[in-house]
């Protein structure tokens, strides 16, 4: 696969997760069975705005070459491979319900594109 297709690719699902995030944290995250106690909406927000950085970064950078290219897609194999640990941590514990797989899934799916991209790069 081509890098500029796998941050796109990224770019396009870090953007898709980050707005909801950051502007109905309340909504996100009853979706995942969490309460929304205000440090959870202020974190929520956090990631949301965080994503859609990491989607503008993606997207804007998507044609870059050399060590700046795979230091993007280092970056992103590690924040998706951190959420699978995370998460899959929280689901196996109980603290998620086990629908929130889910978004395990679009991680690993994350990874192999970046993987991929990395290979081309």
């Amino acid at each position: 696969m081509r890098p500029s297709l796998a941050l796109s690719i990224g770019a396009v699902a870090a953007i898709l997760l980050g707005i909801p995030l950051a502007l109905a944290p309340a909504q996100m995250l009853s979706t995942f069975g969490l309460g929304t106690p205000n440090e959870g909406l202020i974190l929520s927000r956090d990631a949301g705005v965080l994503l859609i950085g990491v989607g503008i970064i993606d997207w804007m950078a998507r044609e870059a070459v050399g060590a700046p290219l795979r230091g993007l897609l280092w970056g992103n194999i590690f924040i998706r491979v951190g959420e699978i640990v995370n998460n899959g941590w929280a689901i196996t514990a109980g603290m998620l319900p086990p629908w929130a797989v889910g978004g395990l899934v679009v991680s690993v799916v994350l990874v192999i594109v970046f993987v991929l991209g990395l290979r081309r790069a």
